[in-house]
């Protein structure tokens, strides 16, 4: 599969243009040939794929990642030099760039050797593969995590790994060995989900990400270092169904970036390597063999951890595995989950072309695999709380699975703390139906939508259906649901609107999971009455000392020191003078509203 670091976030929202909606594409391709090959991709005709692919990457405007993409359908239905000539193109406008960005080139080479391998053309993907590892080893180090998977796929494959070693200067069973311990022993070194070291704070946190999935695996032979196996992150689960899997991987997550952000290297930067301190990246692996073992392993890290807390993310549309894997970290880390942060990947195809594609995973064996793993996660792992967000259409995964927790006899009285649809891509009459039978499976239930959702309106669109429940333009407002409008709070961008919960709403998303606050105690909310129920609106604080910088620093005082070490803490800044102490004054009055 594509490695999804080759995609950066410009490039996967510009490509939202595949529903026609968005004034920023309109430079691109005429949206229409996007939703034909869209809809090609969904019917599963090839030849209508190819054609649309070949017309698209006809067009000199169509560039990087998006001409990527293309190359991937062409590969996929048998064209291995075309496509390989469309990754050319793309190889070369990244080697221009100044400085060049070898981390870019790297996984555009890498994927050119995984395409000349399908084809059976060992002695190219020998070629190409070595490129990416000399690279690997002359600009990011010997010791960089990204140098064993690219180790392990010649072994795998069996390429020729004297010609490797002729090219890179690297014996691969003895690089392999070494790269894959100094992994291992990152792992280990992680005490908890967050890391921790001796002598000088990192300017990263180290995260342990468990996972469950029902990718099935696209690799058939995995490389082996002391008997154990080397798994990839970054393409070792694909699109296609499976039985569920669990696991756990490394994520490294930088510290000095935005709340949201999942920083990694670009042709839009100036990064010539990635770095732990800057940059998201995935390390070592594991694939459980049993659910007793990953049940052992998260047990282990509630074990070690204070709240003993869950953090579950299930993903959206066009998410392939790893960069559902760093979302994860990244909330982790933003939450400050003390425990264990679980991802749900389901088998999207990450594939902006691929919309129909994966609203075809809406089966009832995935949702099944979902309520099954939901109840291993509430009953066995023995956390004192757990939380589960979904994004976008991930929302129809969950909510469906919780029907079928709710009627399931056997299920505990209220096994979650705090459920959140995040800017759910569903039916909206089907959202209501499903709703009215699962209130009682949390203490609350939070929906964030907004009128600004550029992607759900052109989902409604696509779908040629009614509204979507994350479109705040008519919000859904039902008893033991809070409804919140983040309309006012929308920040620009081409995803405007659409995760709003990741960036301008983060605070009150902090506020539930930490503290599970209702609505009224969230002064950064405004309210507004509907005919159904009441709509919260963020953007438009109930107090003049309560906006979201002022709120946010008044819940992180709680979360770390609790309610009455936080007050004493803001009283003693707000009246020392040091720093900016009206905002120190703003989040005092906060957290002493709360106790009111």
């Amino acid at each position: 599969m594509l490695q999804k670091m080759i995609r950066t976030p410009v490039a996967k929202l510009a490509c939202v243009a595949l529903f026609g909606l968005m004034a920023a594409c309109a430079s691109k391709p005429e949206p229409d040939r996007l939703v034909l090959l869209g809809d090609a991709q969904a019917a599963g005709d090839t030849a209508e794929q190819v054609a649309q692919a070949r017309a698209l990457l006809a067009d000199p405007t169509v560039t990087g990642d998006l001409r990527a993409d293309l190359g991937d359908i062409l590969a996929d239905a048998g064209q291995t030099e075309a496509a390989l000539v469309a990754y050319r193109q793309v190889l070369t406008e990244a080697s221009a760039a100044t400085p060049p960005d070898y981390a870019y080139q790297i996984d555009l080479r890498a994927r050119m050797a995984e395409i000349a391998l399908a084809a059976g053309d060992k002695p190219r993907a020998t070629e190409e593969l070595s490129a990416a590892i000399r690279q690997v080893r002359i600009h990011l180090g010997a010791d960089h995590p990204r140098l064993a998977p690219l180790l392990a796929f010649a072994i795998e494959n069996d390429l020729d790994t004297a010609r490797i070693t002729e090219i890179t200067g690297l014996n691969v069973g003895d690089a392999l060995a070494e790269s894959v311990e100094r992994g291992r022993e990152r792992t280990f070194a992680a005490a908890s989900t967050r890391g921790r070291a001796l002598g000088p704070e990192p300017d990263f946190d180290l995260v342990r990400v468990f996972f469950g999935t029902n990718r099935a695996p696209t690799i058939k032979r995995v490389a082996m270092v002391d008997g154990k196996p080397v798994f990839d992150p970054y393409k070792y689960y694909g699109g296609k169904h499976a039985p569920l899997a669990t696991g756990s991987v490394m994520v490294s997550v930088p510290r000095n970036r935005a709340v949201g952000d999942i920083p990694k290297p670009s042709i839009f930067s100036f990064d010539r390597r990635p770095d732990p301190a800057k940059h998201v990246i995935l390390g070592d692996m594991q694939v459980d063999a049993t659910m007793a073992e990953f049940l052992a392993n998260v047990r282990i890290s509630l074990a070690r951890s204070q709240r003993r807390e869950i953090f579950i993310f299930i993903h959206g549309y066009n998410n392939d595995f790893p960069t559902a894997v760093e979302r994860t970290a990244q909330l982790a880390v933003d939450l400050e989950i003390d425990g264990a942060p679980v991802l749900y990947s389901w088998p999207s195809a990450g594939s902006v072309f691929g919309y129909k594609a994966d609203r075809a995973q809406i089966t009832q064996a995935t949702i099944d695999d979902l309520e099954h793993f939901l109840h291993v996660l509430t009953e066995q792992t023995g956390a004192e709380r757990v939380n589960i967000v979904a994004h976008s259409m991930g929302n129809e995964f969950l909510v469906r699975a919780l029907q079928e927790m709710a009627d399931d006899e056997r299920a505990v009285p209220s096994p979650f703390d705090q459920v959140v649809f995040a800017s759910p891509d569903v039916d909206a009459d089907d959202f209501i139906e499903m709703m009215n039978r699962v209130h009682g499976l949390a203490r609350d239930m939070t929906l964030y939508a907004s009128a600004k959702d550029r992607a759900l309106q052109a989902s409604s669109r696509f779908n040629k259906s009614g509204r979507r429940a994350g479109d705040a333009s008519e919000p859904v407002l039902l008893a033991g649901l809070n409804t919140v409008d983040t309309t006012p709070g929308s920040t620009g961008g081409l995803a405007l609107g659409h995760s709003d919960i990741f960036g301008a709403a983060f605070p009150d998303f902090q506020a539930i999971t930490w503290l599970s606050l209702e609505p009224e105690q969230r002064c950064v909310l405004g309210k507004r009455e509907g005919k159904t129920g009441t709509a919260w609106i963020f953007g438009t604080p109930r107090a003049d000392y309560c906006d979201a910088e002022d709120f946010a620093t008044a819940m992180t005082a709680v979360r770390r020191l609790g309610p009455d070490k936080a007050l004493t803490e803001l009283q003693s800044r707000a009246l020392s003078g040091i720093g900016d102490a009206a905002r120190w004054q703003s989040a005092l009055r906060i957290v002493e509203s709360l106790n009111e």
